[in-house]
């Protein structure tokens, strides 16, 4: 390849790999066909991909987030499986955000990552595109080799007919200029013949994050990043009723306060700046209605709910006559204390707004949304709004908020610095 092609500039056709097969399948219900298409003159971007390369790397753009369990291996593993690919050629990447092409059915088309529902909601969908390579390949083989396809075996990224063989990297190109078969007529292998699926496999990001070299969102620098630090109420629904950010100013580096609809940040130079003008801060808050909430009175609520009839979701037998005849009664409460959210990684975004986009560098488990909020802020159009996936150091649901909020006195937008 003669100059870096981005992922975005691959997706959207604007650049020219230098050969190869690309193959993308479909989400059920989606708003788009997956198959690379001409369109006056442009190919439509797929919901999710392989891409093998001359060099017979295999390269998976996941459009789920990795932080932690394991998907950057699991759901490869699909592709692989179908393919009969070589796991040591093995490459995957972050996909962009984008819904409409790496959106979830079950999530009404958003591109997220939760609920536990990755593998299971990807297990054909994944393996599909494995297999649609792997018939392509077989293909363009028959076609070289001029015997039948019902001729041929793949092994380890080989396609062999008798004594002669090919890699799946020389027979890239040639299969990329076939038409992508009709998904009903991709046969996926039985359960008995896997290789890969269910068999202990050592994982693909472990190597990146032992060594150091894997990027996560707190690893993100360019020239001319400021970091921003946000003081938090104290208590759930509290709000600034006024703050004092004199002394926050005149910590060296420190560059500005402003109130924000999260609290009140400080915008500086670098981390230490940011956090001595945090903690230079005098803020008065109106705690609100939750001032005096605590663990005890947390657990004293539920103790009461616990003790109402709920609502029923399904019903079957009569379990309140049957404790009532039951010869032994074991009355025991179990309880935990609330559970903190204490990823490895603070949360955290990178961003870089310009009149025309916004760059947005983040571990993030909702990139639909996350979209859709910048560009509320900015703004600017959703599909304006880059976001860069990176590893996420711990999620648990936190990175996945539905429930952002914006100042209603956003005012005239002004371009801010590069910020963290």
């Amino acid at each position: 390849m003669n100059s870096p092609v981005s992922r975005r500039g691959f997706l959207k056709g604007s650049a020219v790999l230098g050969g190869g097969l690309v193959v993308a399948f479909v989400v059920p219900g989606g708003h788009k066909f997956a198959y690379a298409a001409e369109n006056e003159g442009k190919v439509f971007a797929p919901n999710a991909f392989l891409r093998i390369a001359a060099d017979n790397s295999v390269t998976v753009l996941l459009g789920h987030s990795e932080m932690g369990q394991g998907i950057w291996t699991g759901l490869t593993m699909l592709i692989a499986e179908e393919l009969d690919a070589d796991w040591s050629k093995i490459r995957v990447e972050h996909s962009p955000a984008s819904a409409a092409d790496y959106g979830m059915p079950g999530f009404g088309g958003m591109q997220i990552t939760g609920g536990s529902t990755s593998t299971w909601m990807e297990f054909d969908r994944y393996r599909l595109a494995g297999a649609t390579a792997r018939q392509m390949l077989v293909e363009a083989a028959a076609k070289r080799f001029e015997v039948a396809p019902s001729t041929i075996r793949t092994e380890s990224g080989v396609v062999i007919a008798g004594d002669k063989r090919a890699t799946y990297g020389e027979l890239a190109d040639a299969a990329g200029q076939l038409p992508v078969p009709d998904p009903k007529s991709i046969t996926f292998k039985e359960a008995k013949d896997w290789k890969i699926i269910g068999k202990p496999t050592k994982r693909l990001d472990t190597p990146e994050k032992i060594t150091g070299r894997a990027k996560f969102g707190m690893d993100v620098q360019f020239e001319g990043l400021m970091t921003a630090m946000v003081a938090r109420a104290p208590v759930f629904g509290a709000s600034v009723k006024s703050f004092e950010g004199a002394e926050a100013l005149a910590v060296p580096g420190v560059h500005k306060v402003l109130q924000v609809p999260t609290g009140v940040a400080v915008i500086a130079d670098h981390y230490w700046a940011a956090k001595l003008g945090r903690d230079a801060l005098k803020i008065d808050w109106d705690l609100g209605p939750h001032a005096d909430l605590s663990s005890e009175k947390l657990l004293a609520s539920f103790r009461k709910l616990a003790a109402t009839q709920g609502t029923s979701a399904s019903q079957a037998g009569d379990a309140k006559g049957s404790f009532g005849k039951a010869a032994k009664k074991i009355d025991v409460e179990y309880s935990v204390p609330y559970l903190a959210h204490a990823p490895m990684e603070p949360l955290n975004c990178t961003v870089k707004i310009s009149a025309e986009k916004c760059e947005i560098w983040t571990g993030t488990q909702f990139q639909t949304l996350d979209q859709m909020v910048a560009g509320k802020i900015t703004g600017l159009k959703p599909e304006q709004v880059e976001i860069h996936t990176e590893f996420l150091g711990g999620g648990f649901g936190r990175r996945a908020n539905p429930t952002q909020t914006l100042s209603p006195k956003r005012g005239k937008w002004r371009k801010p610095p590069p910020c963290r």
